[in-house]
């Protein structure tokens, strides 16, 4: 069977969520609409529909081959709508124009962050990007844990930490800085750490990112050259292990001990007197951060894009600058 015709049943299923009302959109029987829906999965040797009850909904694999389908299926009406137009143009200027067309930014992107990255750091750089790009989507996956780019469909992941893993093409970013804080109830009460040894007789806030398992850090040896401290895990004292940082953060102005925050979601509360920084110059940490991408793969438009899109913004060169 054609194989775009196929494609284009299999978009139309999904989007109708019934084999039916699809076959119907393709005005053709819903025998017919079935069986180019399984040339599909023949081909890919993985089922892409659940096929129980009268609604048909995508497997995890039939939603991330839905997204390219319908955005190889935008891109081949943008092509038939430029040839259809270009009667009074030239031969070069109408073949400029087709592959502008192609190279256009279109479709939707899923994207993963870490929560508080996602939603407070990248949230107003999101909106920008959807304003000045009209004709592509962002599904957010936000989640404080380690993703499997090609299992779960992403197209590009913000991680946060150390060097990414092999197979990924990564492009490095700012860094999160992080610092140790607490409420100013809570200092008043058990005293204002002065070295980072003096975190053992403290309740430290812990977090929980895959398995880390809540471990604090304590700053150890002299301040490297970038201005951070080179740290170690803190194995007791941790009175309260949250998975989320705005818990964390709330923890910790409630006075139930010192967190270590990114900068950038504990200043509001420092500003407001709500937290106070502690061991600045010794426990200042900052975590590189890298936006990550499938190695070995077709880079689409969009992905190419936002990728530019962001690394100009967040870069390490646009940040000094």
């Amino acid at each position: 069977m054609d194989r775009l015709k196929c494609m284009e049943v299999f978009v139309q299923v999904v989007r109708a969520g019934s084999l039916s009302a699809g076959a119907a959109a393709c005005a053709m029987s819903a025998v017919t609409a079935s069986r180019h829906v399984q040339a599909l999965e023949a081909r890919l040797g993985q089922p892409l529909l659940h096929r129980s009850g009268r609604r048909q909904v995508p497997t995890a694999l039939g939603a991330r081959y839905f997204a390219e389908c319908a955005e190889v299926l935008a891109r081949v009406e943008n092509a038939d709508a430029g040839v259809a137009g270009v009667s009074s143009m030239s031969s070069v200027t109408s073949a400029s124009s087709a592959m502008q067309a192609a190279r256009r930014p279109l479709g939707q992107l899923r994207v993963s962050a870490p929560t508080t990255v996602g939603a407070h750091l990248l949230m107003p750089l999101f909106a920008e990007y959807l304003r000045t790009h009209p004709d592509v989507a962002l599904d957010l996956d936000l989640k404080d844990r380690a993703v499997d780019l090609e299992e779960e469909g992403i197209h590009a992941a913000f991680q946060a930490g150390g060097l990414p893993e092999p197979g990924l093409v990564a492009h490095t970013l700012r860094g999160v800085t992080r610092v140790a804080c607490a409420s100013p109830a809570y200092l008043a009460r058990r005293g204002v750490p002065r070295q980072p040894a003096d975190l053992a007789g403290h309740d430290c806030l812990g977090f929980r990112y895959d398995d880390a398992h809540g471990q604090w850090l304590r700053a150890e040896g002299p301040r490297a050259a970038t201005g951070t401290s080179a740290l170690q895990p803190l194995q007791h004292d941790v009175r309260l292990i949250a998975d989320n940082p705005f818990a964390q953060l709330q923890a910790a102005v409630c006075g139930m001990g010192i967190a270590l925050l990114p900068e950038y979601l504990l200043a509001p509360e420092v500003a407001a007197g709500r937290l106070v920084r502690v061991l600045e110059a010794e426990a200042t940490v900052s975590e590189p951060m890298h936006l990550v991408h499938l190695a070995g793969r077709y880079v689409s438009a969009k992905l190419e894009d936002f990728v530019g899109y962001m690394v100009a913004r967040l870069g390490p060169e646009a940040c000094a600058a």
